[in-house]
């Protein structure tokens, strides 16, 4: 359970990358190339695919009926709103 702790952390902070890269694109003048790349790869490569396996696992636990892991509740929402937004992005 350690590591999806981790994972729902990681995906927070891909996802907040994600609103970074978007606001990065909007801006369409990027500071930091190095940065913007960074953000950019972690926003819309990484935080999809990190949201889907967290998701997944968090799914595969509450119906096998397993203990939770202490994750907060606020977390778990926001990776599952990204997640949702994500998806209707990416599949628009």
């Amino acid at each position: 359970m350690p590591l999806l702790r981790i994972l729902c952390r990681a995906a927070l902070i891909c996802n907040i990358c994600f609103l970074i890269a978007i606001w990065i694109i909007w801006l369409k003048h990027p500071v930091n190339q190095g940065l913007t790349s960074i953000m950019l790869i972690m926003g819309f490569f990484i935080s999809p695919c990190l949201n889907i396996v967290v998701n997944a696992w968090l799914s595969l636990n509450r119906v096998s009926k397993k203990p939770r892991a202490e994750i907060p509740h606020l977390i778990i929402f926001l990776n599952g709103a990204f997640l949702a937004i994500q998806l209707i992005l990416f599949l628009k």
